[in-house]
C-alpha cells in the first residue's frame, strides 16, 4: 500500500467517527428523513463541517494513488477526473450551509443542493468507470471483483435518493400551493379530483428535508388517489435520508475497499 492510499484509509475512518460523533450530538435529526448536511447546522457543527472535508480528501487521496496501478486509458481517465470531482464537491459542501426545515431557501441552500448534485453524479459515474478500468489491469482484476457491485450498489442508492427526494418535492409543491383555510390538493398535483370536503391543511414543512427539496406534509389530508400510488410517494420521501445515507456509505466503503486493494 502506498502513502496515499494509506491516507484515504485514514480519512475514510477519520470521516465515519466524525459523522458518527455527529450523529450522537444530535439524536433529534431524523437518520430516515433529514439529510445529513443538517448535522453542520445542529449541534457542534464542525463535526459534520470536518466530516464533509475528510470525505473529500480521502477521494483526493484515491485520485491520486490509481495512476501508479491504473493504465492510460480513456475510462481510468474519466473515472479519475469524476472521482476528482466528487472530492472536491464534497469538500466544498462545508462551505454553504443547506437549509433546514421550516426556513425560507436561501441562495447558500440552493448552492449547497447544486454542489451536492453534481458530486454524488461524479461520484457514482466515477466509481464504476475505476472499477470498470481496475477490472481491465491483471494486479487489480481482483480488487474489481467487489469493486463494481458496490459502485453499482451505490448508483442504485443515488437513483432511489434522487426518486426520494423528487417525491418529497412533488409533496411540498401541492401543499404550498393550497391556499390557507382550503382543501388541500391531492398527491397527484390534480386540484380537481381532491374532495371538496377534505379537511383544511396548513403546508408545514416535511420532517428533516430541506426546503429546497421539500417543504410540505399531507397528513391528515383526504385523498382519492390510487393508495398504493400516494403510499408509495410518502414512503419513499420519508426515506430520503436514509436512502442518501446509504448511497454515501457505500461510496465511502468503495474507497476504503480500493485504497486497502491497490
Amino acid at each position: 500500500m502506498t502513502a496515499l492510499a494509506l491516507a484515504a484509509v485514514v480519512f475514510v475512518v477519520l470521516w465515519a467517527v466524525l459523522v458518527v460523533t455527529a450523529l450522537v450530538l444530535n439524536p433529534e435529526q431524523s437518520l430516515l428523513s433529514m439529510g445529513m448536511s443538517g448535522l453542520a447546522r445542529g449541534r457542534a457543527p464542525w463535526l459534520m463541517k470536518a466530516s464533509l472535508v475528510a470525505r473529500g480528501l480521502s477521494a483526493l487521496c484515491l485520485v491520486a494513488a490509481l495512476p501508479a496501478v491504473l493504465g492510460s486509458g480513456a475510462l481510468a481517465l474519466i473515472g479519475l477526473v469524476l472521482l476528482w470531482v466528487w472530492g472536491v464537491g464534497s469538500a466544498a459542501l462545508a462551505l454553504a450551509d443547506t437549509d433546514m426545515p421550516g426556513e425560507q431557501p436561501t441562495r447558500a441552500g440552493a448552492t449547497h443542493a447544486l454542489i451536492a448534485l453534481v458530486a454524488y453524479v461524479a461520484g457514482a459515474s466515477g466509481a464504476v468507470a475505476l472499477a470498470l478500468a481496475l477490472r481491465g489491469e491483471d494486479a487489480t482484476a481482483g480488487v474489481a471483483r467487489w469493486a463494481l457491485p458496490i459502485a453499482l450498489a451505490a448508483t442504485v442508492a443515488l437513483i432511489a435518493q434522487f426518486a426520494a427526494f423528487g417525491a418529497a418535492g412533488r409533496e411540498a409543491r401541492g401543499a404550498e400551493a393550497a391556499p390557507a383555510g382550503a382543501p388541500a390538493d391531492d398527491p397527484s398535483g390534480d386540484p380537481a379530483i381532491a374532495p371538496a370536503t377534505a379537511p383544511a391543511a396548513s403546508a408545514a414543512p416535511a420532517a428533516g428535508v430541506p426546503p429546497q427539496l421539500t417543504g410540505g406534509s399531507d397528513a391528515g389530508q383526504s385523498k382519492r388517489a390510487p393508495v398504493s400510488a400516494a403510499s408509495l410517494s410518502r414512503g419513499l420521501a420519508g426515506c430520503a435520508g436514509l436512502l442518501q445515507r446509504v448511497f454515501v456509505g457505500l461510496l465511502m466503503l468503495w474507497t476504503l475497499l480500493v485504497a486497502l486493494g491497490i
